[in-house]
């Protein structure tokens, strides 16, 4: 075979193989980007660095630090708190690699790493092993899968550097004595790719950082480290409550890379990636592909098969053991590549790859960057294939290309106050101490113990508190990458994977197809109480999946902030939402995004969930048609995928013929987007005429106001009325000030809408 690799034409050959499939489908644009080195800084051995240090350095072949990480390292070894942000392969992590091992060296000093996940964890202990002199320090991985002869060693003779995730830190502080005697000492604390602490999860890291403090004391020096973060010195804050000082490397991955974006026409957007993929490898390239939906992995993985790719499915909800066997087999190149949600973004070593393919423009540029980083490492050529199809931003970057890599990086952001995970660590702290007082916790966190007792999941006693077997087990339902409960899914007695609430009544209401590593499950059964999802399985060759058809109810609603935006009276504040699945729509799998579903069902029961979250409501009209304020609910969550780096579902809306739109967390307690937007709805507002405006259907299509989670399946829609809204606003006409909204939402099912389907 040609090697291909040394040029453009691997692009060419993709756009003629895709062209093929159907002329509207090819290549729209090519960006090729060079990054050379960072700016070199001061050789090792004009440095104070620790002689044995200075000499591993050299005998890896580092004879001298770039000036950013001689920034790191005069930082950190004078005690601030850092965050580094450099490019991929740029040599960040060895920017807090080195001051982290001279001060173990010269200090005695123990440190304590996190990474996001087990095996990134373990991937990444080499790092610190390769610049160990003999004899001088230890480094060592204390996670679940740590061996008991192990763990007693750990504990008995505390390694320098102790290398962990959050979820072992959160569990293991609760439950095990032994790890909370082998993290006494610690001093310095490492947070790497510290990009994915965003949402729930960075809000629950934030607590987990809380809770170190208060078992190892004051005088914790904190450590961040990201190939992409947008806000650096804010993020610093969120995470560790104190100032941070920030480090700039390079902005981008270095070397060689085409970054091509591809249109799929008028097919599907899985269509075209699962040809994709098998284009690529036929090519002998080894493949990443990203999706942000689980269940499109698998549609994706299944259509790349059935163009000839070996291909495995990598996402969360996996069980351990199959996760793992995916990423032995990419490394080992044993199959041509992997369909994954982000759990690949971060950087396990799963060997060298040639092409990330993404499905679908990721919910940031900062994720995208960081995907893109995992293509053409070590010294190859990099290709980055991001896939448009008919949708509302694809087709505003599709119209404007250039602008897409030309954007800012938007905030990492997470609310630090969000009431559900505060109380997962409460209920942590309870079982930890058994009793606690009030004065043992964070003061923010006080505000929770009084619902955790009406719950039930914790008895006060003469101003003691102490957790209820409730309260054990809660506290094992949940984790770390939602802020409430998950649901176990179970084929017969076998536990084939997990999804979190409220993303569950989604995928596994009844009745659901669930895809599942290439086989297809229908849902029998959803218990909420018992946290618990019943399915069997279907054939494999089963050629349909389903979405949920479903309805919003806002409650309790609690304003924080308000202002008036444009000519929009806005707040922010929190609410109730009741999400509740009334049907669902089944469609068939090389469905494109016009296309009409193959029928609709409604349930004999419906499924109802309801959380607190944060909100943000607007009122764009005294009163208005139902078809318009839809519209514009549905062009503003699109807008806020621009604004604020919101994923397809990290937001949700509803909106009614008062005029009101309520745009919500899709988070429990809330994940700090809302927010977000809340601050800068004017540019959403913009970003939202211009896809009212430039799209030339008669009154409403995929590429402008469909938006494939809408509750009722984009009925009641009208781009002319919702484009009539937003002039109004832009124009400053101004509406009352009267932020409750009135009557039904626009998404309610009547009882006579029984045709769902979009409207021709």
């Amino acid at each position: 075979m040609v090697n291909l690799l040394v040029s453009n034409e691997v692009v060419d050959s993709v756009d003629v193989e895709l062209q093929k499939v159907s002329e509207k489908c090819r290549v729209i644009h090519v960006r090729r980007e060079v990054v050379g080195d960072p700016e070199y800084g001061p050789m090792v051995g004009e440095l104070s660095i620790h002689p044995m240090l200075s000499r591993a350095l050299l005998d890896y072949g580092i004879e001298r630090l770039y000036s950013f990480q001689y920034e790191a390292y005069l930082k950190i070894m004078g005690g601030s708190n850092v965050v580094i942000v450099s490019g991929t392969a740029t040599g960040k992590t060895e920017a807090f690699i080195i001051p982290v091992i001279d001060r173990v060296l010269k200090e005695g000093l123990r440190a304590l790493i996190i990474y996001p996940t087990k095996a990134l964890a373990r991937d990444q202990l080499n790092r610190f092993i390769q610049f160990s002199p003999p004899l001088s320090y230890r480094a060592a991985v204390f996670d679940g899968d740590t061996l008991e002869g192990e763990r007693r060693r750990i504990v008995e003779s505390p390694p320098h550097i102790l290398i962990t995730n959050p979820d072992m830190i959160h569990f293991g502080l609760a439950y095990s004595s032994r790890f909370r005697r082998a993290l006494q000492g610690v001093k310095l604390v490492v947070l790497d790719e510290a990009h994915v602490y965003e949402g729930a999860f960075g809000s629950h890291m934030r607590m987990i950082i809380e809770r170190l403090k208060i078992l190892l004391g004051s005088g914790l020096q904190f450590i961040a480290s990201s190939a992409t973060i947008g806000n650096p010195e804010e993020l610093g804050k969120l995470l560790f409550n104190d100032d941070v000082h920030v480090v700039y490397g390079l902005p981008r991955r270095r070397g060689l890379a085409y970054h091509v974006l591809v249109s799929s026409g008028h097919l599907s957007r899985w269509t075209v990636t699962g040809r994709l993929i098998s284009i690529l490898s036929s090519l002998g390239l080894k493949v990443l592909t990203f999706t942000d939906s689980q269940q499109m992995a698998e549609v994706v993985a299944r259509i790349a098969r059935q163009n000839g790719s070996n291909v495995l499915v990598h996402r969360a909800g996996l069980l351990r053991e199959d996760r793992v066997k995916v990423e032995d087999a990419i490394r080992s190149g044993e199959i041509d590549g992997v369909v994954s949600t982000p759990t690949l973004e971060l950087g396990v070593d799963i060997g060298s790859l040639d092409a990330v393919v993404m499905a679908a423009p990721p919910p940031s540029y900062v994720k995208y960057l960081q995907r893109a980083g995992r293509a053409g490492r070590r010294g190859r050529v990099g290709y980055v294939f991001l896939v448009l199809s008919d949708d509302p931003i694809d087709a505003y970057y599709e119209r404007k290309p250039e602008e897409y890599y030309a954007q800012e990086l938007t905030p990492i952001v997470f609310d630090p106050s969000n009431d559900e995970v505060i109380k997962s660590h409460v209920l942590a702290m309870a079982i930890q101490y058994f009793k606690f007082s009030e004065d043992q916790l964070p003061s923010e966190w006080r505000g929770s113990l009084k619902a955790l007792v009406a719950d039930g999941y914790l008895v006060k006693h003469g101003g003691l508190y102490r957790p209820t077997i409730k309260a054990w087990r809660e506290f094992e339902r949940r984790g770390l990458r939602s802020a409430c409960s998950e649901i176990v899914i179970v084929d017969g007695r076998n536990i084939i994977g997990r999804r979190e609430l409220p993303a569950a009544l989604h995928d596994l209401h009844p009745n659901a197809i669930y895809l599942h590593q290439g086989r297809v499950y229908k849902v029998l059964e959803l218990n909420l109480n018992m946290g618990v999802a019943k399915v069997e399985k279907l054939d494999d060759d089963w050629p349909y999946y389903t979405k949920p058809l479903y309805e919003v109810d806002v409650d309790n609603v609690n304003i924080k902030e308000q202002s008036r935006i444009d000519s929009v009276p806005v707040a922010y504040g929190e609410g109730l939402i009741t999400k509740t699945v009334v049907g669902y729509a089944t469609y068939h799998i090389y469905s494109g995004s016009d296309q009409k579903p193959e029928n609709i069902e409604f349930l004999d029961t419906p499924v109802s969930w309801a959380y607190n979250t944060k909100i943000m409501i607007g009122r764009y009209a005294n009163y208005v048609e139902p078809e318009a304020i839809h519209a514009l609910e549905h062009a503003i969550i699109h807008a806020a995928r621009l604004v604020v780096g919101a994923g397809i579902s990290d937001l949700g809306g509803v909106s009614y013929p008062s005029g009101h739109i309520v745009v919500y967390d899709s988070t429990p307690g809330g994940s700090g987007l809302a927010k977000l937007l809340y601050r800068r709805l004017g540019k959403a507002h913009r970003v939202a005429y211009e896809i009212l405006s430039q799209c030339g259907c008669e009154d409403g299509c995929p590429r402008c106001v469909y938006d494939p989670f809408c509750g009722n399946n984009n009925r009641t829609l009208s781009r002319r009325g919702g484009l009539k809204l937003i002039e109004a606003v832009l124009k400053g006409v101004e509406v009352f000030m009267d932020l409750t909204p009135l009557g039904k939402s626009t998404a309610k099912h009547a009882p006579e809408d029984i045709n769902l389907s979009p409207p021709p």
